[in-house]
């Protein structure tokens, strides 16, 4: 690898573009004091990264940039690439050449790129790290470096073997893993405060949660006494709902039957006003139609004012017209005599015209033949002494064009070789950025179909979400109705079976029999019958007390049972029945009426016990009848109102004993209830699936809605990405392709130069010994031209002269008759005009006489008309007042009308109000079934249809009391932290976590301990073994340099080979220098150069620059340098910045800087070819 060229543009004094191509060996930079030889070496150091601007002699960083001179402006940005030969691939990148490139612009603002792509410093320092190069590297040797290096401390100058030994980067990854280490330390030193921390706060928070504990177990018993309150509070308010909602109603019917006649009187009253509109309108037609007729009236007296006045206007426009008449004439009359006298001056003009213009045509060849031959000779002498001048210009070019034309041809054919090599890089690099770009391209078309696709899933989700939100309110509508519905039967069921329970067992012997002798009972009286609706009541009056009877399997069960009740102190009467001992009473022929038990519904097996009890009851619908029926023994007569009349015609009325009130009716409702109840429930189910479905479909469609969402945004962000990649891409493209054209045309300028040089040397020649003989021929040339010439300007003169007089008196002819001809035809026109004026007058005149005799006729016709439209206006006033008459009576039955309607509206008031204070009360309830209900359900776990099947407290102030207890419990326990437990979970969680993360740091911390010891181990290997070889060097060359001298290095402290200085010994021949700063000025410069050398030779880098190193040496020193060169050129490529003839001769390539009175910096180069000895074109 070596450097293969540099390039500056902006750069210090390189104000213009300045490039040098470099190869293998020794290339030596040379030119005056302060023409910016120097700036080169700067140049290359801060490409390489170098930060500080004290480094590149200056004060600024903006100092770099070129500033501008007297004759230039300044420029905005420095730029600097410097290209590597990598063909062995010492970089790590798979390109044969590596261009770096670094632009700074005034503004501060810097950039780096690496083959045109835009980088890091760091990526560029990470490229050149194992080759030796950087701004750190002892590679670049600028001005003055070389006795900083000795007068160094011996730890500084320990940076050159670990520059030789490379272990900088050793050096930096430890540096890293250092800082790394004492992180981790910080790192644990806080987790370790942070888990005594946790720690500390765990024991207080055991106790919170026990507290926790108890407090939430009172506080679930308080809130399910509160559910139960509250519902019950609620089932009261339903109650009043049903009051408020029936007076609601009524308050709207009547708001609607007086909104009703509200609108009968304004219908009415709109109708009266419709009249009145018609009558007003009619009115007014009357008083328009005056007002019409009063408007002709004026109207015809306006026009007959206008024709008085026409006519008196018309008297004294015919007098105007006579005077006018008169006027015209004489006008003519003159107008002729002035054009009779135009015509005779005309024709005198033409005459004199004609002898001007025969004096011209005599006068004017002979002038014009002088006049051309005095131009022709002043052409002459011109053209000549115009050649002569060009002669001599043309000699004085020759000479300075040949001098230029070698520099030039160098110069072009230099160029070319370097724009060939640029092209053939940018042609490789558009040709990767296109295949990127165009990859780019068709991943910005997929994405921009996917990004269709996915808008079409969001609209086609936002469609579902909406669909599926609309299916769900409406199903969840209907699972409320269902359940509503549900809870009113349950609540409704469970209330009358309690109430059928209780009543039932409300006596202690009937419950006594029933638990003993359960096994015998087989029934309630009540249970086993169904009486139609309309005979409930008649039964229950037959029945009484019976129908809770118990009904028993065999006599022996009711023996039993009877012997129970005996033994009782109270008896109340209980029925003992026996089902299968009993008989039903055969029917009784010629009964009134109908059997009533044939009218019953009897459960199978027990038809026997309801026809004992029931089988001689008949049915009659008066009393009347039962009283007029046959009397037949053991038959008694009932009528649906309970009236009951025995054999013995006995009539008995009375109603059944409160326990078997409605018992019936409870037990027919209960029945109806239990059979409607499963109907119910299975509804209410399925509106829950239902609910359950829409509620899956939303999900659903949320679930997609969100996906499209996240997928859009992912689309647009990578969409973002590539438009910026894409539009990077394309301009990084454009300006490759822009750059290659440019190099393209400079390139042909280029080659045209080079065309046009090589011929020119014998043109020039030639040119300029043909314009030296010219100006001699031409000379002769020129006197004879000139007398010639004074003769010809005198002849011309005075013909010119005479031509001239010709002229201007032709000239006054033509004149004076372009003014008679156009005078003559003005004249006539004119006349033609008066002509006409005095025809349109004469014409005018008759025509107004003719108007004068008509107006007098048509004034008597207008007098005649105003008199008739008076006369209408008046029968038009009539009629209007009669009209206005008739609208007066209609207004007071307006009046009336109106006061009717704002009676109903007083009383559409009155029923709005009422229904208000019906809607406040209703809206009161809202308000307070909605803080019952949300007090029911203000936990978040129990539902209103779950809280609504909780029983009826059985004694609400005992629940109120034990409510009011626990309260006062919860309030002892005082501040009660609620998530004690979570805290407590999270500490916990926490305390593991970090628990486990100070085991993880201090796993690290020792592997990266280790790693630490391996590269301290390999770096102090590396730099005992550099040493050693730098030391072996640093003999080797010093001697060489100083003859009979002796020098070596030694480590300030051995012990410790990765902290010790590095110290110089160093004694030329016959000399004993204890310290450095004693040598000469050479001698020191010897002395660095040969350590530098042995550092170069221990490890060799691509190039090294050296800037004026050997400024300080004398001729014997200096050739002593050289010859150290010399074996370094074979072994690496040397760039040096010098004055010393001898380096030059020495140069493989000679580069010369130069800078003109413009304060720019210029580049001229030469090689010199080795097997023939010749200075080369480089």
């Amino acid at each position: 690898m070596y450097l293969k060229s540099l390039t500056l543009k902006g750069f210090k004094s390189f104000a213009d573009r300045a490039h040098m191509t470099f190869e293998p060996g020794l290339t030596v930079i040379v030119g005056p004091n302060g023409s910016g030889k120097s700036n080169i070496s700067d140049a290359i150091l801060w490409v390489l990264g170098e930060q500080s601007a004290k480094q590149l002699r200056g004060q600024a960083m903006e100092d770099v940039i070129f500033s501008g001179s007297s004759a230039r402006q300044p420029v905005g940005v420095a730029e600097v690439t410097l290209v590597l030969d990598n063909a062995d691939h010492v970089l790590p990148v798979d390109f044969d050449e590596v261009a770096i490139t670094r632009r700074m612009y005034r503004s501060g603002e810097s950039e780096y790129l690496i083959n045109q792509s835009p980088c890091r410093l760091m990526d560029i320092q990470d490229i050149l790290h194992d080759s030796g190069l950087g701004k750190d590297t002892h590679s670049i040797i600028s001005q003055g470096k070389l006795d900083a290096i000795l007068q160094s401390r011996p730890e500084e100058r320990r940076t050159l073997v670990e520059e030789a030994a490379g272990i900088s980067k050793h050096k930096r990854r430890k540096e890293r893993a250092a800082r790394k280490i004492a992180s981790m330390d910080e790192h644990l030193t806080r987790a370790r405060d942070i888990s005594r921390e946790i720690t500390r706060q765990l024991r207080p928070l055991e106790r919170q949660v026990d507290r926790a504990r108890t407090y939430k177990e009172l506080s679930s018993r308080a809130n399910e006494l509160t559910q139960i309150l509250a519902v019950d509070e609620l089932r009261r308010l339903q109650d009043r709902w049903r009051g408020v909602e029936t007076r609601g109603k009524e308050g709207e019917a009547a708001l609607e039957l007086a909104r009703y006649r509200l609108s009968e009187k304004e219908r009415e009253l709109e109708k009266l006003q419709v009249m009145l509109e018609e009558k007003g309108l009619f009115v007014g037609d009357l008083g328009e139609q005056r007002r019409h007729m009063q408007d002709v009236v004026g109207r015809i007296g306006s026009d007959m004012r206008l024709l008085e006045e026409k006519g008196h206007n018309m008297v004294a426009r015919l007098s105007e017209m006579r005077g006018t008449l008169s006027s015209s004439e004489h006008q003519r009359r003159r107008v002729a005599d002035e054009l009779e006298g135009a015509r005779r001056q005309l024709d005198e003009v033409t005459a004199a015209l004609g002898v001007a213009e025969a004096d011209v045509e005599r006068l004017e060849p002979s002038a014009d033949e002088l006049h051309a031959l005095r131009v022709e000779l002043d052409g002459e002498q011109s053209d000549l002494s115009r050649q002569q001048r060009e002669s001599q210009r043309e000699a004085d070019n020759a000479a300075l064009a040949l001098a230029k034309l070698n520099e030039s041809l160098s110069n072009a054919e230099l160029e070319d070789e370097m724009f060939a090599s640029r092209i053939a890089q940018i042609d490789e690099g558009a040709e990767e950025v296109a295949a990127s770009l165009e990859s780019r391209r068709a991943r910005s078309e997929e994405i921009d179909a996917q990004f269709v696709e996915a808008q079409a899933t969001l609209s086609s989700a936002a469609d579902s979400i909406q669909t599926a939100e609309a299916a769900l309110a409406d199903r969840r509508a209907k699972e409320a109705e269902a359940r509503d519905r549900l809870s009113e039967v349950r609540s409704e069921l469970q209330s009358l079976s309690r109430l059928d329970e209780r009543l039932s067992d409300s006596s202690p012997l009937v419950a006594r029999i029933v638990g003993e002798l359960k096994d015998g009972v087989t029934g309630r009286l009540g249970d086993i019958i169904e009486v139609p609706e309309e005979l409930e009541g008649l039964v229950e009056t037959l029945l009484a007390g019976d129908i809770d009877g118990i009904i028993f399997e065999g006599a022996e069960d009711l023996a039993h049972a009877a012997e129970l009740a005996l033994s009782q102190q109270s008896v109340s009467g209980e029925a003992l029945l026996a089902g299968k001992a009993l008989q039903a009473p055969a029917p009784a022929a010629g009964a009134a009426g109908y059997r009533l038990v044939d009218r019953l519904a009897v459960r199978e097996g027990f038809a026997g016990v309801v026809g004992a009890l029931l089988g001689h009851i008949y049915v009659v619908d008066l009393l009347e009848e039962a009283l007029a029926a046959p009397e037949i023994p053991g038959v008694v007569y009932v009528t649906p109102r309970g009236a009951r009349v025995t054999s013995g015609g006995i009539v008995r009325v009375g109603a059944p004993s409160d326990a078997a009130a409605g018992a019936l009716e409870r037990k027919r409702r209960i029945r109806e209830l239990e059979a409607l109840e499963p109907d119910l429930s299975s509804v209410f189910e399925h509106a829950q699936e239902l609910v359950r479905e829409a509620e899956e479909a939303a999900s659903i469609a949320r679930a997609e809605q969100s996906d499209a969402r996240g997928e859009i945004a992912r689309l647009e962000g990578e969409r973002r990405s590539l438009l910026s990649e894409i539009g990077r891409l394309e301009q990084s493209l454009s300006s490759a392709q822009a750059e290659r054209q440019q190099i393209l045309q400079r390139r042909e300028r280029a080659a045209a130069q080079v065309r046009e040089a090589r011929p020119r040397v014998e043109e020039l020649t030639r040119t300029r010994d043909e314009a030296r003989a010219r100006i001699g021929e031409l000379a002769e040339k020129i006197a004879e031209v000139a007398d010639e010439l004074d003769r010809v300007r005198r002849d011309d003169a005075e013909a010119a002269r005479a031509l001239g007089e010709a002229k201007v008196r032709r000239a006054q002819a033509e004149e004076r008759a372009r003014s008679l001809s156009a005078r003559v035809p003005e004249l006539e026109h004119r006349l033609e005009g008066i002509d006409r004026r005095i025809r349109g007058t004469r014409q005018a005149s008759r025509s107004l006489e003719v108007l004068r005799l008509r107006v007098d006729p048509l004034h008597d016709r207008y007098t005649a008309l105003s008199e008739r439209a008076m006369d209408w206006a008046a029968r038009l006033r009539d009629q209007a007042s009669l009209e206005e008459a008739d609208s007066a009576s209609l207004k007071k039955t307006i009046e009336d009308a109106k006061a009717e309607v704002a009676s109903a509206k007083d009383e559409v008031e009155r029923a709005q109000a009422e229904l208000n204070e019906v809607k406040v009360e209703r809206g009161k309830l809202e308000v307070q079934v909605e803080n019952a209900v949300q007090a029911i359900t203000a936990d978040g776990t129990t539902t209103l249809e779950q809280a609504l099947t909780l029983p009826e407290p059985e004694d609400r102030d005992a629940a109120e009391r034990e409510l009011r207890t626990l309260v006062t419990k919860i309030n002892n326990l005082g501040p009660v932290n609620q998530v004690a437990m979570e805290e407590y979970e999270r500490l916990r969680e926490r305390a593991d976590y970090i628990e486990a993360q100070l085991a993880d740091l201090e796993s690290a911390r020792k592997a990266l301990t280790k790693i630490t010891a391996a590269i301290d181990r390999k770096m102090r290997r590396a730099f005992l073994t550099t040493f050693e070889k730098v030391d072996e060097n640093f003999r080797e060359i010093f001697a060489m340099l100083f003859p009979g001298g002796q020098a070596h290095l030694e480590m300030t402290d051995p012990e410790h080979p990765s902290e010790t200085g590095i110290e110089v010994i160093a004694q030329p021949r016959g000399k004993r220098i204890t310290k450095m700063m004693l040598m000469s000025g050479g001698e020191k410069s010897l002395t660095a150069l040969a350590l530098l050398f042995a550092v170069y030779k221990t490890r060799t880098v691509p190039f090294y620059v050296l800037d004026e190193v050997e400024a300080a040496l004398d001729d014997s020193n200096l050739s002593k340098l050289l010859d150290a060169i010399d074996v370094l050129r074979h072994r690496t490529q040397l760039l040096v910045v010098s004055h010393q003839r001898r380096t030059m001769e020495d140069a493989d390539v000679l580069y010369g800087v130069s800078m003109q009175a413009d304060g720019v910096s210029r580049v001229v180069s030469q090689r010199l070819d080795r097997a023939t000895g010749k200075v080369v074109n480089a």
